[in-house]
């Protein structure tokens, strides 16, 4: 069992107390004479203890010496009633040993937290228990001695020779001494070489730095111009100094002397003096280098406050950590200044490692970014075998700069993200949109098929109507609906949103102007600002004038901006290689996705979950169906082909397989029965019912090109003409109080949880369902 022995000794005229553990083993003369050199804070090599006391309370007179183990166990178990006598301890300091070694230096008071220099008498001992069990406070007692000992112990020094040749021989192990207590030289750990290079200064500094806040330690800079850079100790008698040279014509600094070693004390690591000395994003920005190597998304600002407190003992504020962590990203992938300096390098290399890519940059009078146009050549290739919807927003960015970012992204028939164009405006307005969609025409041709979804910003539409003046334009019905549901009164408003959205979604026109009416019934006011800003043909879909399938939101473009939420605090070339890399990557993956289907899947996976989960239930329908399909009826070629197709779109009433352009349950029923119909002279396959946009083939095709990354600055081989040209940053915002990281939300705009599309391939048996020349399913 382990129990707590406490021992009060006396030296120099004051009181110290020690508690020592045991665990079943006994105190040893080496165990208690070190934890005294240690508690009085002196070299226990270099002195020599002499350690007595006095059995007052037996009689005795005469003072007991401790000199080998044995006699320390008689004083740990004498006295009475569980009470010990005061330890007298006298430091004996060699002749031949410095004469300031002689001295003690006490740093420390009472660990009792009691000072009895000034209530105990010189003639006084203490005597407590022996053993102090968990919750039982020691028992003092305080007890006369005779005044003639202190005067002569040195005598009895000489006269009493009771020591044995164990305490003689016995070597001691060496001492454990705490820092700052004798000058003893000591390495500074920052692990330098002598002719070791810096690319600049500051990153010479920044490694001295994060040394000196780990070692404890201060440093002067004597000298710093454009030749050396020089640094010695805070404390003038101390040898350690740096000295660094710059190698000419160029920012590397080279060392040309160091002196590792401090012959100073070491500074102690109190929270006094750590909470003197600061952080600097420098200093942030080299911990996460040196913890999250070449990594662009490092922790949160929290994260890293903690982390700078725990491995450098330094309390940084939230500001800090957020230019640290700024200045780490700015350290692997240049500074913003450089971005905008380099930005044609970049449009360069771009075009080069991509082909068919076009990129175009604006300036403004005074050399300055304004406005930045780039469309990859693969989705451009890409596009072509797309649904003709494209989707358009912007998105604020966070780099200090100000501006927002643009995509111009279409889905693709698996209603996965396809962007097509990418843009960095210095604003919205007339002009940036009016030159976005410019540019944008001359990757996308103005065709009657082509549609655009938005939200309802001014400028934005306006720029569609002047450059596109053949394609339509439909308004996001999320963003309409939180207009809406803004204007009813006296009722749920979440209710008003989610009956405008059936209401938008309804695929009959006869059907549309029953909900209509109703719907003005209910929700007059918000009927009144429907007709007052809108016409139901920009968002009604029985009533839409183009071909948009299923598309009538913007959420395409809004979950970008979500996905690139990161990027758009970076600097403007780290984050278009983080837009790059991202759309690499989702085109490595649908490739690979399209081609792991087998021939036998004539459709995209979405498609083809779809039919296959429809089709018990229009087998069902497939005996009405055939009395309707029993026409004057033969196929022939193509004509025959359309002209089946053309009967099926009459006979639905739904209106489904007109808009989706995929067949509907009624569709899909017919035919059934006319695969059913043992007259016909001529078989069909399902997919030629279903629009050659989401056939298999033509995803495909979508992404069959590769695109490439950027390679690194160093690799670049740029014309000099292109070096020449010169592109100056926009003046920096500032703005006051602590960085938003997330807008404030508006009105109802939490949106609900939607099911997740089933547009992966499900594994199953036998494919021969899509076999319809088979009649055995």
């Amino acid at each position: 069992m382990s129990e707590n022995v406490n021992i009060y000794f006396k030296c120099k005229g004051r009181v110290y107390t020690l508690m020592m553990k045991t665990s079943g083993e006994n105190i040893t003369l080496s165990m208690l004479v070190g934890r005294i050199c240690t508690k009085l804070g002196i070299d226990e090599s270099k002195v020599k203890l002499q350690l007595r006391y006095n059995a007052v309370l037996l009689g005795s007179t005469e003072e007991i010496y401790i000199c080998d183990d044995e006699d320390v166990g008689v004083y740990i178990s004498s006295g009475e009633n569980n009470r010990r006598y005061v330890l007298y301890v006298d430091v004996i300091t060699p002749p031949e040993l410095p004469e300031q070694l002689s001295r003690v230096e006490v740093i420390n008071k009472s660990s009792a937290g009691k000072n009895y220099e000034d209530e105990m008498r010189d003639n006084a001992a203490i005597v407590l228990c022996e053993c102090e069990e968990q919750g039982t406070k020691p028992k003092e007692a305080i007890v006369e001695v005779d005044e003639t000992q202190d005067a002569e112990i040195g005598s009895q020094d000489e006269s009493m020779d009771i020591h044995d040749d164990r305490g003689d021989e016995y070597v001691e192990p060496p001492p454990v001494v705490e820092a700052g207590q004798f000058k003893k030289e000591w390495e500074d750990g920052i692990g330098l070489n002598l002719f070791q290079e810096f690319p600049s200064r500051a990153a010479l500094q920044e490694v001295v730095d994060k040394g000196a806040f780990a070692n404890s330690f201060g440093y002067v800079i004597k000298k710093s111009d454009k030749e050396r850079y020089l640094l010695t100790c805070a404390k003038e008698s101390c040898a350690w100094r740096i000295r660094a040279s710059n190698i000419r014509n160029t920012s590397i600094y080279s060392f040309r002397k160091y002196n590792k070693m401090h012959t100073c004390t070491r500074i102690s690591k109190s929270k006094t003096r750590m909470r003197k000395r600061k952080g600097t994003p420098e200093l942030v920005a080299a911990l996460l280098h040196d913890t999250f190597p070449g990594q662009m998304e490092t922790p949160v600002p929290k994260v890293i406050m903690e982390l700078v407190q725990t491995k450098l003992g330094v309390k940084i504020s939230y500001s800090t950590a957020i230019r640290g962590k700024r200045q780490a990203i700015c350290d692997l992938k240049g500074s913003a200044e450089d971005s905008y300096k380099d930005i044609n390098c970049y449009l360069y290399m771009l075009k080069k490692v991509n082909e068919g890519t076009i990129t175009y940059l604006k300036l403004d009078e005074e050399d300055k970014f304004q406005y930045l146009f780039i469309a990859l050549g693969a989705s451009i290739e890409g596009f072509q075998v797309m649904r003709k919807v494209i989707i358009v927003d912007a998105t604020h960015l966070k780099n200090g700069y100000g501006g927002v970012l643009v995509f111009a992204s279409a889905q693709d028939p698996n209603r996965h993200h396809y962007i097509i164009a990418v843009g960095v405006l210095d604003s919205e307005n007339d002009a940036s949109w009016g030159w976005f969609f410019e540019k944008l025409l001359t990757v996308v041709p103005d065709t009657p098929e082509l549609v655009f979804m938005s939200d309802r910003n001014t400028s934005l539409i306006k720029g569609i109507r002047n450059v596109y003046s053949v394609a339509h334009h439909g308004y996001c019905v999320w963003h309409l609906s939180q207009n809406v549901k803004g204007h009813a009164t006296n009722v749920n408003r979440d209710v008003v949103a989610w009956r405008f959205m059936e209401l938008s979604r309804v695929y009959t026109m006869a059907e549309f102007e029953r909900e209509y009416r109703i719907f003005k019934l209910r929700y007059p006011s918000a009927a009144n600002y429907l007709e007052d800003t809108t016409v139901k043909e920009k968002w009604a879909r029985c009533c839409f004038r183009g071909q948009r399938y299923n598309l009538d939101t913007s959420n395409c473009v809004e979950s970008l901006n979500s996905v690139f939420l990161n990027a758009r605090k970076y600097s403007l070339i780290p984050m278009l290689d983080a837009i790059m890399s991202k759309i690499s990557v989702w085109f490595n993956e649908h490739r690979k996705e399209a081609a792991s289907g087998s021939n036998e899947n004539k459709l995209v996976p979405l498609v083809e979950n779809y039919l296959h989960d429809l089709w018990v239930e229009a087998e069902k329908l497939k005996v009405t169906e055939l009395n309707t399909f029993q026409l004057e009826y033969n196929v022939r070629g193509s004509e025959g082909k359309e002209y089946f197709v053309n009967l099926l779109l009459k006979t639905c009433s739904c209106k489904v397989f007109d808009i989706q352009k995929y067949p509907c349950v009624h569709a899909l029923a017919g035919f059934i029965a006319f695969e059913s119909d043992t007259t016909r002279t001529r078989s069909m396959e399902i997919h030629e019912l279903v629009s050659k946009y989401y056939w298999a083939e033509m995803w495909a095709l979508a992404y069959y090109r590769t695109i490439y990354l950027v390679p690194d600055k160093s690799q670049w081989d740029i014309p000099d003409e292109i070096k020449e040209l010169k592109v100056l940053p926009l003046p920096r915002k500032k703005k006051k109080g602590r960085t938003k990281v997330l807008r404030l939300p508006s009105t109802g705009e939490r949106r609900p949880k939607r099911q997740r599309t089933q547009n992966k391939r499900r594994p199953r048996q036998s494919l021969q369902w899509l076999l319809f020349g088979n009649h055995s399913i």
